[in-house]
């Protein structure tokens, strides 16, 4: 079956299930749904033949006969398990969703400020509705993106948050999403939105999860507005199991002298794709990119990255590492634009890679679109292997091989792990980097 072929058998199950689908009373919802689901229709699953898509192929998934996730009464002991791995240890304001639907009685929310809202989708649709339709759609454009018009035609739920002007949350907002086996095979497109206001500050920590080791497929689609002078920080987890499928595209809008900052960590997953689009439209603001992906067995993991300086006095800065072992095969695309009239721009960006089997793979392109003359623009990439001369060094202090490599690579995982600004999330992050990459781990997943 062709990738056109399977366009249709994606559409038809979901739209069986539209019928329950959130939003249905809202005019601007069904408007919007029905044309981007049209829009999926015309354009069909993206192939390698597309130069974004050079490095993802999205076939495993076009071809697999995912039903739609529908949630329900999670596997209690499951979820229990499940949430006693992740960072939040109830210090977070939390909310879970399960198999893409919000559970109501897991939500821990400490006191919060005065006019915050942290909701589910479907209840800001009632709640909050004006913040909701003057921001959803409005920067994860479905024109000219399938996934993100199949996510917008067939939403289910996600997380809203809207600070208000001036309010800074001390506590970050965790976002955990888990698969639980009851969901089976199936295919969760989760929406969430962002809107921190003037002056405010938000951190937000989405985690991905699996509580199962079997197929499924989540599609996720996350906008996030900062507005003058406001700050947000996004972490984005994904360390889901071996067999799972995970697309998420996220889009950050900043204006005037607002700071966003985006750190996206992928430990799971047979295939992922990260795929970040930041727009500085206005002076002054500025971003900041720090990524890592710690692959094993089989593993594929895509990272594309797009910088827009539309606005002149921008900065940003990207970081992003890969650590490959076994016979995966990770990739990075860094696009950096800075636009006419984008003077006084400064721009940076860098991807290392270490390999440390001869049959990992990486494909790393990092680049740069000036159509400006007073900018400041730096760019590069590198790959290599461990140190002999650091492996030798080790070994002869008494440490096995396997331990002298599993240092090595901490240490150079640990530059991006140690730049999250959020002391529980790098506390749970080294070890499950430790645990990729044992050679149990890796005896088992590359089976």
């Amino acid at each position: 079956m062709s990738l056109t072929q399977t366009t249709t058998s994606w559409i038809e199950p979901f739209d069986t299930a539209a019928d329950d689908l959130p939003g249905r009373e809202l005019p601007w919802v069904v408007e919007m749904r029905a044309a981007a689901r049209d829009r999926f229709r015309t354009l069909g699953w993206p192939t390698r033949r597309f130069e974004e898509w050079r490095y993802t192929d999205v076939s495993p998934i076009a071809r697999a006969a995912f039903s739609p996730a529908r949630g329900g009464a999670p596997a209690r002991g499951e979820v229990e398990t499940a949430l006693a791995r992740l960072p939040g240890g109830g210090k977070f304001h939390r909310l879970v969703f399960v198999d893409g639907v919000l559970v109501r009685p897991l939500t821990i929310l400490h006191d919060l400020p005065a006019g915050v809202r942290v909701l589910s989708l479907v209840e800001a649709l009632t709640e909050i509705p004006d913040v909701v339709q003057a921001h959803l759609g409005q920067y994860a454009l479905y024109e000219s993106n399938a996934v993100t018009a199949l996510n917008t035609a067939f939403w289910r739920d996600g997380v809203v948050i809207h600070v208000p002007r001036g309010v800074a949350l001390e506590r970050p907002i965790e976002a955990i999403y888990l698969a639980t086996s009851g969901a089976g095979a199936s295919a969760a497109h989760v929406r969430n939105l962002v809107v921190c206001e003037e002056s405010a500050r938000v951190d937000l920590v989405e985690v991905w999860h699996a509580a199962h080791a079997g197929a499924y497929f989540n599609n996720v689609t996350t906008e996030v507005v900062a507005a003058p002078n406001a700050s947000v920080r996004h972490v984005r987890v994904q360390e889901e199991g071996k067999s799972a499928h995970h697309i998420g595209n996220t889009r950050f809008h900043a204006r005037r002298d607002a700071r966003v900052s985006s750190f996206v960590i992928t430990t799971g997953g047979a295939t992922s794709r990260n795929d970040l689009e930041f727009t500085l439209a206005e002076p002054g603001a500025s971003c900041e990119l720090n990524g890592l992906y710690v692959l094993n067995g089989r593993q594929k993991a895509d990272n594309y990255t797009l910088v827009d300086h539309a606005s002149p006095q921008c900065k940003s800065s990207e970081f992003y590492k890969g650590v490959l072992d076994g016979v995966s095969e990770g990739s990075f695309t860094g696009r950096v634009v800075v636009r006419q009239d984008a003077q006084q721009t400064d721009a940076e960006q860098s991807n290392r890679n270490l390999l440390l089997s001869d049959d990992a793979r990486v494909n790393t392109r990092p680049q740069l679109e000036i159509y400006a003359d007073d900018v400041k623009c730096s760019h590069g990439a590198t790959s290599g292997q461990l140190d002999r001369h650091a492996l030798f060094y080790l070994r002869s202090r008494g440490i096995d091989h396997i331990r002298a490599r599993q240092i090595l690579t901490r240490a150079f995982a640990s530059e991006i792990i140690a730049s999250i600004p959020i002391g529980p999330v790098r506390d749970h992050l080294l070890p499950v980097v430790e645990d990729r990459l044992c050679p149990g781990h890796l005896l088992e997943e590359g089976s």
